[in-house]
């Protein structure tokens, strides 16, 4: 990929630089055990999953802060656990996905971050988050590398809406046709990004890239940081 012309690159951060660890529903299993409640973590994983999905199809316009993580748990949650303890519940969570060493960072990050870094680039992290990932990526060793990091639940707008990608153009002082942005979600990520003019990168998506508006010359598709977006 050529980065002629590129000044800032801001990245999704989960899915995208790191995944939980070992899984969302290995974690939810092992939080809901040492309560007292078993429950198959393949299950939770499928529950999550489609809470998650419900909750942003029904409230798009909501940003990821800790009420609307306390429904989507509360929908992963519903039947399985005995709702008198819910509360319990979401808190013990909520605190868990906090702590960094239940994420891990994705192969090659690092050393792509390191590379661009070393060439001059200005790295960013923009991610549809809550607080809790400034602590996470701080744990991981990650925060080193990105001059900024723009959280959705902190600028009251997500991805793919084109208003958070503007708030961060202005922010940072870069043109939007020198700003690369990449990410996992070829609607939050890749449509937002290019419906706000910036260049993209789809990282490891099995879903077919959106069509791209004619007057960008610049989205690529590439399988993962392993591989490094543009070599030394």
């Amino acid at each position: 990929m050529n980065l002629d012309g590129v000044q800032a690159i801001t990245f999704d951060a989960a899915g995208t630089l790191m995944v939980p660890h070992p899984s969302v529903g290995e974690v939810y299993a092992e939080v809901l055990a040492a309560m007292g409640y078993s429950v198959d973590p393949s299950l939770l994983e499928q529950r999550f999953r489609a809470s998650f999905k419900a909750q942003k199809s029904t409230t798009p316009e909501a940003v990821l802060d800790r009420a609307s993580w306390r429904k989507i748990v509360a929908g992963t949650l519903k039947d399985l656990t005995p709702s008198a303890d819910f509360e319990t519940q979401f808190d013990a969570l909520w605190h868990t996905f906090a702590e960094p060493n239940r994420w891990r960072v994705l192969p090659g990050v690092e050393s792509t971050l390191a590379s661009l870094q070393r060439r001059g680039f200005r790295l960013f992290v923009l991610s549809n988050n809550d607080s809790r990932l400034r602590r996470i990526l701080v744990g991981l060793g990650l925060d080193q590398f990105f001059e900024a990091i723009f959280i959705s639940a902190e600028l009251g707008v997500e991805k793919p809406s084109p208003r958070i990608f503007q708030l961060v153009e202005a922010n940072i002082g870069v043109p939007a046709a020198s700003i690369l942005h990449v990410g996992d979600s070829p609607l939050e990520d890749i449509e937002g990004a290019q419906n706000a003019g910036w260049c993209t990168a789809l990282v490891g998506s099995k879903t077919k890239m959106p069509n791209r508006p004619t007057h960008l010359n610049c989205p690529v598709t590439i399988s993962s940081l392993f591989e490094p977006i543009d070599s030394d």
